[in-house]
């Protein structure tokens, strides 16, 4: 038995090793939040704050770790994108540590080569979206629970929250598994909730009221946009998981499958009534609970019903293709760098620039070139939230050289659309999947 662990524990980290390799040598900007990630933990690291010296919507915990990691390494797109890797590699190690615990080897070993050939595994494993750091504190918090240190299993799940607040949705696992294994969950309750207040108080004494109204009051503040394809689409696979873990939980008894796994559907469910926008990397916290509480079907004689979970990973796996290839194939990059090369030939190191957020935060990381109001989060529900004619008239104010535009993008707001119809004129137009225009000021 314990050949059989060390072997399979052998083989995962050779292929959690073998992946990060491959996808440091192919390393490549993506359409992606890390962009503007990485250039807010760049800010930070030279001494500007969020939520004082520009607009910050999340707790600060994830960015405020990478600026001390760039302090220490150097400033750098490649460390960066090494250090989801191995906060998403670390989440499949407690995967599979968690799952061991509570059903065995076997089972722990299928669900976390599962996680690793799943679509999001693949497509997110190196993207610094916030979420792997966050599904990190999460486990961990689940595996002291099971080793019995509730202070601990508390101060991670906290450390979740302030990561991103949807971890809150979570706590109904942790109490499953409380109640499960019949440890105190009023003493869990409890220091969880003083150290949220500890912590709550703490930002807010620092950052004062920007910090209730950048990471509340603006999330609240938000239209509704209802996408549920690009959930169904990457999460079907887990979604069978847990219908599967219900479904035989319940006919074998075990409570460990049957009620993990409905929480985990009723929390998805929630997240998707409740979020105001719906992208997948919002679900990635689901995909290991779904994992362990599906991972003992392996364990039990269900010939089928392992072969129908091998065949829908594979039929997701293809209808993912696309999605796959558009985040793994560097010639999608290939716009990043012609764009940021125009730029920096078409700029002085002292001009300003302003844009689509996730192209021109790649810019201004790349390039040191400032962005323009400080407007680094210059997507549109911060630019409608703080005011459309206050980002106007500071546009107004700086004139940036440049400005980096989608088509339909900031055109859609006809103040906006007027001010850089007046003002700029066209530099080059990129035609890619997406598409750019880069405008430059008149003269």
């Amino acid at each position: 038995m314990k050949a059989n662990e060390e072997l399979h524990k052998f083989i995962l980290i050779l292929i959690l090793l073998a992946f990060a390799v491959v996808k440091l040598l192919f390393v490549h900007p993506v359409f992606s939040d890390e962009n503007f990630y990485f250039n807010v933990a760049k800010n930070i690291s030279y001494q500007n704050l969020p939520y004082r010296d520009f607009f910050f919507a999340h707790p600060p915990i994830q960015v405020f770790i990478l600026s001390s990691v760039y302090k220490i390494f150097g400033i750098s797109f490649t460390i960066g994108k090494l250090i989801a890797m191995v906060y998403s590699s670390a989440c499949v190690l407690l995967t599979y540590t968690i799952t061991k615990k509570l059903f065995g080897i076997k089972s722990a070993f299928f669900a976390s080569m599962l996680f690793v050939a799943s679509p999001p595994f693949i497509i997110f494993s190196d993207i610094f979206y916030g979420m792997w750091e966050t599904m990190l504190y999460l486990l961990l918090s689940m595996l002291f629970i099971l080793k019995r240190n509730l202070f601990t299993s508390s101060t991670f799940f906290i450390l979740a929250i302030f990561t991103r607040y949807i971890a809150f949705f979570y706590i109904p696992i942790a109490l499953t598994i409380l109640y499960l294994r019949k440890l105190e969950i009023a003493k869990f309750t409890f220091f969880t909730i003083t150290l949220a207040i500890i912590l709550f108080l703490s930002f807010t004494t620092a950052f004062k009221s920007n910090y209730i109204n950048q990471t509340l009051t603006y999330h609240l503040s938000k239209n509704r946009v209802w996408q549920i394809d690009q959930y169904l689409s990457i999460g079907l696979f887990f979604i069978i998981l847990g219908i599967l873990s219900v479904a035989i939980g319940t006919k074998t008894k075990n409570n460990y499958m049957k009620l993990i796994g409905l929480n985990v559907i009723i929390i998805d469910v929630l997240l998707l009534l409740s979020l105001k926008e719906i992208y997948y990397h919002y679900f990635l916290l689901s995909a290991p609970f779904y994992l362990i509480a599906s991972s003992n079907i392996f364990n039990l004689d269900y010939n089928i019903t392992k072969f129908t979970i091998f065949v829908v990973l594979l039929l997701s796996l293809i209808h993912n293709y696309q999605t796959i290839d558009f985040y793994l194939n560097p010639s999608y990059a290939k716009k990043f760098y012609f764009i940021t090369n125009l730029i920096s030939m078409s700029t002085y190191s002292n001009n300003k620039i302003f844009g689509e957020p996730v192209m021109t935060n790649y810019v201004s990381f790349t390039t040191g070139r400032k962005i323009s109001g400080n407007y680094i989060d210059s997507y549109i529900q911060h630019i409608k939230f703080e005011g459309i004619n206050k980002t106007i008239q500071k546009l107004n104010q700086e004139k940036p050289e440049i400005i980096v535009e989608i088509p339909g993008y900031y055109s859609s707001i006809p103040e906006l659309y007027q001010f850089i119809k007046t003002n700029y004129t066209i530099l080059s137009y990129v035609n890619d999947t997406p598409s750019y225009i880069i405008y430059t000021l008149k003269r």
